[in-house]
């Protein structure tokens, strides 16, 4: 509301046309204000249930099998606009030493210099450039990935779970994000042979946030 109310703010003390030439100009600027708050109207502000979210990787090892792992602190901004039924905005910062693997020992080692240099590089962040919708349900979320000092594009697929009230009556959205990225392009690993550890990982992420 606060967005609306300053750009209705701004209507009234601009649009005060002096000459024909002028009101031209000012319905032009009026019409793109407009399209502008139409585009706000929609939108909703979620932030992330941690508890009910989660951030996962699978990589293979020996080439023979997958080992599963996630981060266990990270947060989220989404803005979804239910009437185009698109993502407007992601943001997600991940606490880089909260890796789980199931294996203390296994942890320590990818909080490592070796890995992931959680000491150095203590957020990964991620944050969407565009989405390409595909379906009311479903597209593609072309965003940015920062970690361990290097940034690259990651495009993830999006699918959305749907929509529901929790106890306070405030709405919850929840979907699916999907995408594979390689270690090695963010320079981790760089020692470990890919027969020991592949290149690719791959991304499960469930997201169920509250709106604001």
């Amino acid at each position: 509301m606060l967005r609306k109310s300053y750009i209705f703010t701004f209507l009234k003390y601009t649009f005060k046309p002096k000459s024909q030439g002028e009101k031209m100009k000012k319905l032009i600027k009026f019409s793109l204000v407009a399209a502008l708050v139409a585009s706000f109207a929609n939108a909703a502000v979620y932030e992330i249930d941690p508890a009910h979210s989660s951030v996962g990787f699978k990589i293979k090892h020996l080439s023979i099998s997958k080992v599963s792992g996630n981060f266990g602190k990270f947060d989220a901004v989404i803005d979804y606009d239910k009437d185009a039924k698109e993502l407007k905005a992601l943001e997600a910062t991940i606490e880089t030493a909260s890796v789980n693997t199931q294996n203390e020992k296994r942890d320590e080692h990818l909080r490592s210099a070796d890995f992931f240099n959680a000491a150095k590089f203590d957020k990964i962040t991620y944050k969407m450039v565009k989405f390409e919708k595909e379906s009311d349900t479903e597209g593609k979320v072309v965003g940015t990935l920062t970690m361990h000092g290097v940034t690259k594009p990651v495009v993830l697929k999006f699918e959305l779970g749907g929509f529901t009230a929790d106890k306070n009556g405030k709405e919850k959205i929840g979907f699916s994000l999907e995408g594979e990225t390689k270690r090695k392009l963010f320079e981790i690993g760089l020692d470990t042979p890919e027969i020991t550890l592949s290149d690719k990982v791959e991304l499960e992420i469930e997201v169920e946030a509250k709106e604001k």
